[in-house]
């Protein structure tokens, strides 16, 4: 096994040839059985790791770009270096199932975003963020601010915005307390409810008050004190986690969990994601903070 691996994984140097590396060779056949038979590049990888499978020396942790990259590899049907790992016809198999899996995530990446297009806020200044589209860019989408004081654009590709969305509502599924709003302050009457107020005491002053009128300010006090609180969102958040409690974890996007859960999303600098509930809580990830220009493409598939 090599410390660093300047050969692809499956061969290995004996008396200065090129050889197949049985062990590894064993790995490579079942990552393309299993991508073939709808395995995703992800699910893989962790399996991998999860059995400690060492892919160097170095490290017995997979991820899915590793996979990828041995998908796409042709040198494993054989060439003058290279002897053959595998059949021409798996490889060309997963070639058409990556090929289609492209296609469907393209169309459902495309569904996400309509979806997303008038739910998108700018994390500094909470303006709507207007989606741009440019081929001078290896990264061609982009997402603009549309307050012309703020006009900050975050580039992100939208298969990397559906997986951090995806991400962060696979949070909530798996932490469904994470809806519940955190009490507000106790706050000073509105002038709307201190009008009431005043009205009820000036009635209760009066030498014959009417108490029909007393009731109907009183349930019109009660209404606004309720409505100037947080009870419409313990409310909101009880009903959001029963059916949380029905949901499942997701590999791809999903609009009618995305609908039923979140208000809007905003970004911010570095690419940031934060999903914005329907009950008023915020779901951020430290980890989503990234530099989009590292990203790799077509690795999601």
């Amino acid at each position: 096994m090599k410390k660093i691996r300047y050969i692809p994984y499956g061969y290995t140097m004996r008396n200065g040839r090129t050889v197949i590396a049985q062990d590894e060779a064993a790995v490579i056949r079942e990552i393309f059985s299993a991508y073939i038979n709808g395995a995703s590049l992800q699910s893989i990888a962790e399996l991998l790791t999860e059995r400690k499978i060492p892919y160097s020396e170095r490290t017995d942790v997979w991820d899915k770009a590793r996979i990828a990259r041995i998908i796409g590899n042709a040198k494993y049907i054989g060439d003058g270096e290279y002897d053959p790992i595998i059949e021409e016809e798996q490889y060309e198999e997963a070639a058409a199932v990556k090929t289609a899996r492209q296609r469907n995530t393209f169309k459902k990446n495309l569904e996400g975003i309509d979806l997303l297009r008038d739910l998108v806020r700018c994390a500094e200044c909470g303006a709507p963020m207007r989606r741009r589209v440019s081929s001078k860019h290896r990264i061609r989408e982009s997402w603009e601010c549309t307050n012309p004081d703020c006009g900050q654009r975050i580039r992100i590709s939208d298969t990397h915005l559906m997986e951090q969305v995806t991400i962060l509502m696979n949070r909530i599924i798996a932490n469904s307390y994470l809806l519940i709003p955190r009490p507000q302050k106790r706050k000073e009457l509105s002038a709307e409810a201190q009008r009431i107020n005043r009205e009820i005491d000036a009635e209760l002053e009066r030498d014959d008050p009417s108490d029909a009128l007393i009731i109907i300010k009183t349930i019109e006090m009660a209404e606004r004190l309720y409505a100037e609180s947080d009870a419409h969102l313990q409310i909101a958040a009880s009903i959001a986690r029963k059916r949380v409690s029905l949901m499942t974890p997701q590999e791809e996007f999903s609009p009618a969990y995305f609908s039923d859960i979140a208000a809007y999303l905003t970004l911010g600098s570095g690419g940031k994601v934060v999903l914005h509930t329907k009950t008023d809580v915020e779901i951020g990830d430290e980890e989503n903070e990234c530099n989009q220009d590292t990203q790799e493409n077509n690795i999601g598939y």
